[in-house]
């Protein structure tokens, strides 16, 4: 990507070599669709995993967190920063409705564990994998549409 120039005195100017810079972060940011799958299974590990008897509802916590860092450090070394879900403001709804997902996928594995239900934690997690594919790719397109318009 270009250097931006820095030593712009028109502020219209300045005001669109800033909209043209954000909206070519966004356009730059292209990335496997593998990565989509594994996030969603991590996503569906963490949901899926809670409803598993002991100690496997403990040992998922760790492994899907591990495999999440690797991903974080993967799309730094790639893109050079992390980006949490809560920025820009469009973004952020994206990421609320998403957590607020998991959390009920989550709270119905560990129902699946206390009625003895083990489908129920399986299926939680499979429709976690769906939600986290869908999601992910929904947020990044919220994000570049956030980035592309004007800056206020």
């Amino acid at each position: 990507m270009p250097e931006p120039e820095t030593d712009i005195s028109d502020p219209a100017e300045a005001l669109a070599s800033l909209k043209a810079a954000r909206g070519a972060v966004g356009r730059n940011m292209t990335y496997p669709f593998g990565y989509d799958l594994l996030y969603g299974g991590v996503c569906a590990l963490l949901v899926a995993g809670q409803g598993l008897p002991q100690p496997w509802a403990v040992l998922t916590v760790p492994i899907a967190l591990g495999a999440l860092a690797l991903m974080v450090r993967w799309w730094k070394n790639r893109f050079g920063f992390w980006v949490d879900g809560f920025q820009p403001k469009g973004a952020r709804w994206v990421a609320v409705v998403v957590g607020v997902l998991f959390a009920a996928l989550t709270i119905g594995s560990l129902v699946g564990r206390e009625k003895g239900i083990l489908w129920l934690p399986l299926a939680m997690g499979a429709v976690a994998f769906v939600g986290a594919v869908v999601g992910g790719r929904w947020w990044m397109a919220v994000y570049r549409r956030d980035l592309a318009e004007t800056v206020e």
